[in-house]
């Protein structure tokens, strides 16, 4: 990868563990990612046509067909993410769905794509996989162990939402579909909005969600923090994937995973256990490892 595109991911790493740090802390229902994608096609949209009065014109079919598919597999995968946030810690969650997404992703981008990685490349899979095991196998004496194979099942299924919305976003923006990363992301969010206003609207309670969102300090700080910063993270991630192959791209971006588990020791007051610290320890060299492969 070009320095530049490592650049590119890093940063969107970082944002990601952000705001999922805050989305964690808000411990909101369904309704702040309902929220979150009307409140960016708000703002995006105006925005884009302004930047580019063309942008949408020059969409394919093709394109408009890949942002129909990938915008549903972004809406589960919030669903699934913020279900998993609930019912297990973040520092099992997290680091679990960002370890067996990139994993999945590389064998689809091997197989389907042809990115077929270098011999240090692979050495860089096969170190997530070890991380990913680690994780999954070892535990603390004395913890949980309901919830810890609640949080991985949850991490688990949130991974692969992670590869299928990955696979399309790469092939929308390295193809030729007419799409740039904002014409892509944008438009997207607004179809994601669009996908899950009529799941909304059909629970009972929907407006007392949207009210106690409003009203709470702690909800209302991670409405706007993950407003800003999944779109900005993403589109960073979106540029990257034009720049390098997707089997690279995404297992790059889980150095945030490293920063997810300090967050969620540190702030959030989950333990830390030797086994924890091995896995991530294997994962984040196997990030590196992809990351500097040719």
């Amino acid at each position: 990868m070009s320095f530049f595109a490592l650049l590119l991911v890093l940063t969107a790493a970082c944002c990601h563990a952000t705001w999922n740090y805050h989305l964690k802390k808000a411990n909101c229902g369904r309704a702040i990612w309902w929220l979150v994608y009307i409140l960016t096609s708000v703002i995006t949209i105006p925005l884009l046509l302004l930047w580019d009065p063309q942008a949408l014109t020059r969409i394919t079919p093709t394109g408009w067909f890949v942002i129909l598919i990938s915008a549903p597999i972004h809406v589960v995968y919030a669903l699934v993410l913020q279900i998993g946030y609930k019912k297990s810690d973040y520092s099992i969650v997290y680091p679990t769905a960002r370890g067996a997404g990139p994993l999945i992703t590389v064998l689809s981008a091997v197989v389907i794509l042809g990115d077929a990685p270098s011999l240090t490349g692979w050495c860089g899979i096969f170190a997530i996989l070890a991380g990913v095991v680690l994780l999954t196998l070892r535990t603390d004496k004395g913890a949980d162990l309901s919830r810890v194979h609640t949080g991985i099942f949850w991490g688990l299924l949130t991974g692969v939402c992670i590869a299928g919305y990955s696979f399309c976003d790469a092939w929308a923006v390295q193809r030729d579909t007419g799409l740039t990363p904002a014409s892509f992301y944008f438009p997207s969010i607004v179809v994601r909005a669009i996908v899950m206003t009529p799941f909304m609207l059909a629970m009972k309670d929907w407006r007392e969600q949207v009210r106690s969102i409003w009203q709470n300090p702690v909800s209302r700080r991670a409405l706007w923090v993950v407003t800003l910063g999944s779109p900005g993270g993403y589109i960073l991630v979106l540029c990257a994937m034009t720049m390098a192959p997707l089997a690279y791209v995404a297992p790059t971006r889980e150095v945030g995973m490293m920063v997810g588990v300090i967050v969620g020791a540190i702030l959030l007051k989950e333990h830390l256990s030797l086994a924890k610290i091995s896995g991530l320890v294997a994962m984040v060299a196997g990030v590196l490892l992809i990351a500097f492969a040719h």
